[in-house]
């Protein structure tokens, strides 16, 4: 049920994102968003693989699941540009978009959640399944 609520939130705040004024601002705005995804997981990374700065990890995981709610809404319609490293697939298959979202979103809080437990038997399968979510969205819905 919690799967479906979310997929049907994600999916509304997909259509109910205002005209936009200018697709080419808001391909930047998406890749700025995007950098700071990629940022964060990078991070999260770096401190898991090298063992370093761990007193920030829940900072960074906190951090990736605030902004996983941000990232369905930078894909509104009209935002496909020859700059766009989007595919068509976003908005020509907008409920598996959504799902692929909302796996993102559930992924990061699940990141978050076990960052903040500080109990590495539940951080190791977290980021994981975060750096799935992210994969799974890239293979289908980004050029390469």
């Amino acid at each position: 049920m919690k799967r479906l609520v979310c997929s049907a939130v994600i999916t509304m705040l997909m259509v109910s994102t205002p005209a936009m004024a200018d697709p080419e601002a808001e391909v930047k705005y998406r890749r700025d968003v995007m950098k700071a995804i990629g940022g964060l997981m990078g991070s999260m990374g770096g401190i898991l693989r090298n063992r370093i700065h761990s007193e920030d990890l829940a900072t960074h995981a906190t951090a990736m699941a605030s902004l996983s709610k941000v990232a369905p809404r930078v894909f509104p319609e009209g935002s496909l540009t020859d700059k766009s490293n989007a595919l068509p697939s976003v908005w020509e298959e907008p409920e598996a978009f959504s799902e692929a979202m909302m796996e993102f979103v559930e992924a990061a809080d699940g990141m978050a959640a076990a960052a903040n437990s500080g109990d590495m038997s539940q951080i190791g399968p977290a980021i994981q399944a975060l750096g799935g979510s992210c994969k799974g969205c890239h293979d289908d819905f980004k050029k390469e």
